[in-house]
Order: structure tokens, then C-alpha cells, then sequence
């Protein structure tokens, strides 16, 4: 993602002043935060491993004073939501949030909600997948009229459910083309869209399909 981040930076015509890691389960970011300070940065991009990086990393961000626009490639919804006022203002991108606005989208989450009460987890772009997943697998099968591997791998591409993210179809190498959310983390830990950007192309993942 951070290959891809500066490749982008670069071809729009701004430029990357640097670039810091932290090993894996590194939690003392002042070194870095010192380099970002001194460096003229205009915004700051990071992607870490996940929930206890994002979280030291944007309390030190904070209390060091630090209030660049922010882009967190790896932040989702439950974790901003879990950091309270601090998270406030981050940017991130998703093909879910639970602020979409649709039908859909606010059928799932009252049902969710219903079926886990007091329990329920934030739900995000790792979780929704699954519950989009079992459906479709639901339509190959009927399409396909079997639950043979090969003949359902056949029916996959050109089948189609309608759920929390909206149509979603395996018709690219049998991965999704997906609507992207650029979100902005309210003081609250909501999330606002910001923009969206529809069925963004996933790529060259399997060519030999």
C-alpha cells in the first residue's frame, strides 16, 4: 500500500520527504515523530500492523502536537471508534463503512444489531466480505445446480447479491470490482464519507482463470 501511496504522490506531482518503520511490535514512535517534525511534511501516510500500533501511534501523534492532515492505511471503524476523541480527523479508506446510506446497508445493521445486541462488533471490510461470500456462494450453487467445485466455480463470476456494500459480483478473475469510501473519523469515532470511488478494478489477481 505504501509502495502504491508514494507511486501515486509522485505521478501527481508532489513528492514523498520520507519514509520511517518501526519493527512489528515497535511502540516508541518519538524517533520517527521527530523526523516527521523537522521534515517540512504538508500530510502524513502511515500503515501499520493493525488495532495497538494505530493506537500509539496517534497518541504520541496527538500529544506531540502533531495535527498534519492524516491518512491511516490500516485504521478501521472499531479501532477509530475504540480511540475516542484522538482518532478525530484521520482519513481512511474502506469498501465498508456503516455510515453508507443505503437501504441495504441500514437493514444489515439493524438485523445485526437485533441478532448481537450489547455484543455486537464494529462491522468492517473484513467482516462484511464473509457475509456477502455465503450468499453468492448460495447463487452459484442454485445457478449451478450442484455443489460440484468446478461447476460452481463456473456460475461464481456471474452471479451477483445485494447487501450492505451494494451489488457485488466475482466477475473480475472471480474477485469483486468494489466501491471505495475515502472516510473521515468524527470526534464521536464515526465515520463520514468523504467521497467514493465506484467499482474500483482489482487488478491482474488470477489471469490464468
Amino acid at each position: 500500500m505504501l509502495e502504491f501511496a508514494r507511486a501515486y504522490i509522485e505521478k501527481s506531482g508532489a513528492s514523498v520527504v520520507g519514509e520511517e518503520y518501526l519493527p512489528m511490535d515497535g511502540s516508541d514512535w518519538t524517533a520517527v515523530i521527530s523526523k516527521l517534525k523537522a521534515s517540512g511534511a504538508d500530510a502524513i501516510i502511515t500503515s501499520t500492523a493493525g488495532g495497538a500500533p494505530n493506537v500509539t501511534l496517534t497518541k504520541q501523534l496527538r500529544s506531540s502536537g502533531v495535527t498534519l492532515p492524516y491518512g491511516n492505511l490500516a485504521v478501521d471503524e472499531g479501532t477509530a471508534k475504540s480511540m475516542g476523541a484522538e482518532a478525530g480527523g484521520i482519513f481512511l479508506s474502506a469498501s465498508y463503512v456503516t455510515s453508507i446510506d443505503s437501504a441495504e446497508n441500514k437493514a444489515f445493521l439493524v438485523a445485526m444489531e437485533k441478532k448481537f445486541g450489547a455484543d455486537l462488533r464494529t462491522p468492517n471490510d473484513l467482516s462484511v466480505p464473509q457475509y456477502e461470500a455465503i450468499y453468492l456462494y448460495k447463487a452459484a450453487v442454485e445457478k449451478a445446480g450442484s455443489t460440484e467445485t468446478a461447476s460452481v466455480l463456473e456460475a461464481l463470476p456471474s452471479v451477483s447479491f445485494t447487501g450492505p456494500r451494494g451489488t457485488i459480483s466475482m466477475s473480475k478473475q472471480h474477485h469483486a470490482p468494489l466501491t471505495m469510501y475515502l472516510g473521515q473519523v468524527q470526534d464521536d469515532g464515526s465515520v463520514k464519507v468523504v467521497d467514493s470511488y465506484k467499482d474500483v478494478d482489482p487488478g491482474e489477481q488470477c489471469p490464468n482463470l
